[in-house]
């Protein structure tokens, strides 16, 4: 058995961030990340300080400056660690294995579920997220970066499922694209610009997921049985 489709993303790898080698040190960065995580989901990112960080962590400004240049190196470390978490949580439902399972359309909601919950989990991240990416070069790097992956991931299981003659498809990367974009583009207006509370998402997830089942295996060859 194949396991899940992972996100190829290398937590800190482009950001000049190296991991300390002691367990002490690690546990200190460590306490930095989680209380800055804190802190910009709670306040936002203009409003909390390098020394807001190091206090509500329990260390010096100077620890602080010991592991991180400024509070900015710290949250796009905290973006790329949420984006692959993202990724994996979302892709985790969905392996190759489960195409000859049975639930094909269960699969698919529960990917798409996952997109809406994902956005849910960490409101205040996410929308700084939003809020960055058309003016902060890194930040719109690793949001593209989060697209490109999930098409990948999105293809490649579209591939085997024509390999195995589930699926009509003649252009899986086209198939993909549209189906990502579109899916997050409904979360995202259902999330953040309606702010929709969870109970009011099936609707939207219900028609996401008939769609692209319907998209994707309404010309099926012959589904497994």
């Amino acid at each position: 058995m194949s396991a899940p489709t992972k996100c190829s993303l290398t937590i800190g790898s482009e950001l000049g961030v190296a991991l300390p080698k002691q367990e002490r040190s690690r546990r200190t960065r460590e306490k930095l990340i989680l209380a800055a995580a804190q802190l910009f989901e709670e306040r936002g990112f203009e409003k909390t300080t390098s020394n807001d960080i190091a206090a509500a962590a329990g260390v010096s400004i100077g620890s602080f400056y010991a592991y991180f240049s400024d509070k900015r190196q710290i949250l796009l470390l905290l973006f790329e660690q949420l984006i692959a978490e993202r990724l994996d949580a979302v892709f985790s439902n969905f392996t190759e294995e489960d195409l000859t399972g049975g639930d094909l359309r269960g699969c698919i909601e529960r990917c798409i579920h996952r997109t809406f919950a994902n956005k849910a989990a960490t409101p205040g991240l996410t929308r700084l997220i939003y809020d960055l990416a058309p003016k902060d070069e890194a930040v719109g790097a690793l949001c593209r970066r989060l697209m490109e992956e999930s098409v990948e991931n999105l293809e490649k299981l579209l591939r085997k499922a024509m390999a195995l003659g589930l699926t009509g498809l003649t252009d899986p990367h086209t198939a993909a694209t549209t189906i990502v974009h579109a899916v997050e583009a409904v979360a995202r207006k259902c999330v953040f610009e309606d702010e929709l509370p969870e109970k009011d998402w099936p609707p939207y997830i219900t028609c996401l997921t008939d769609m692209t089942y319907g998209f994707v295996f309404g010309a099926r060859s012959q589904l497994p049985a």
